[in-house]
């Protein structure tokens, strides 16, 4: 089972599991909405697991959404891949070895981008692919922004909901 975070968000999810177990219990149904999808970088699995891991035979619907990834793309008007093109999916803060992916990859989605922007922007320039990169913040929603020139955004700016996805 994946681990919360951190010791706060393991006890609320404790919590809900409880909640939700006592509810379920009474004869009630049960729904969690989230933003995107369920199974793309999506705290529902934390409370899917603890559920599972206490009542085993619980019956779970999992109903797919459109994905930040998918959406974000759409919005910006550009395709994620063709053919026999490569794509690689990452939380931001996969700085490590960011390089060896993004040349191992056709297009690079980093998701939750708001904290790393600019070390983001500084490899993208030393790779010379600044110009390949578009930043979508909040897809969708009515204060979307979308940022073609991905070196004016001011980091501080941006929003947890943003992502920049490299196209080469």
């Amino acid at each position: 089972m994946p681990l919360a975070p951190d010791k706060d968000l393991e006890t609320k999810w404790d919590q809900a599991v409880e909640a939700i177990l006592s509810k379920l219990n009474e004869g009630s149904d049960i729904a969690f909405l989230t933003l995107g999808d369920p199974t793309i970088y999506n705290t529902f699995f934390y409370l899917y697991d603890k559920l599972l891991e206490l009542e085993p035979d619980l019956s779970i619907q999992i109903i797919p959404g459109v994905s930040s990834i998918n959406a974000s793309a759409a919005r910006a008007n550009i395709s994620l891949g063709l053919g026999n093109e490569r794509i690689a999916v990452l939380p931001a803060n996969y700085l490590d070895n960011l390089k060896a992916t993004i040349e191992g990859f056709d297009t690079i989605v980093l998701m939750k981008v708001n904290k790393v922007l600019d070390e983001i922007i500084k490899l993208l320039r030393e790779m010379d692919l600044v110009r390949n990169a578009v930043c979508i913040s909040r897809a969708g929603m009515e204060d979307e922004k979308i940022y073609r020139d991905i070196t004016r955004i001011k980091q501080e700016g941006l929003n947890y909901f943003s992502m920049v996805i490299v196209r080469k």
